[in-house]
């Protein structure tokens, strides 16, 4: 598939209320790729706002990868963009994860001790989204 292509199919997705999905070429970066944001709402996730049920959301949570598409067709297009979301919302999950009364995060992503947690579990170390 072309750049440019890709472009347009994935600035027509939408996915949950509030979040953005925005293509770009990045073939000045990578061949045969595009640059995908995604922009969407979350909470802040200190352990002090646990008990509190996450009482404020964030001013603008995004994540910024690079795709392959020079392989696809739309449906492996979309599968790509959708795997991304997946990494997204496990990214979220493993902040918002708690152990009661602590409200302990054992995968917590920003943490070397819940990054490798989660790689010994997955076999793989998973640093995230930056």
């Amino acid at each position: 598939m072309e750049t440019k292509s890709a472009v347009q199919l994935i600035n027509q997705l939408s996915y949950k209320p509030g979040w953005e999905i925005t293509a770009e070429d990045y073939t000045k970066r990578f061949e045969g790729t595009v640059e995908v944001t995604f922009v969407f709402p979350a909470y802040h996730s200190e352990r002090h706002l646990a008990e509190q049920g996450y009482p404020s959301h964030t001013d603008g949570s995004y994540a910024k990868f690079a795709i392959m598409v020079s392989d696809c067709d739309d449906i492996k297009l979309y599968r790509r963009v959708l795997e991304k979301i997946i990494e997204i919302e496990t990214h979220e999950a493993r902040e918002f994860l708690r152990v009661r009364p602590t409200y302990w995060a054992p995968f917590h992503p920003h943490r070397v001790d819940g990054m490798k947690r989660w790689g010994k579990v997955a076999n793989d170390y998973t640093y995230g989204i930056v």
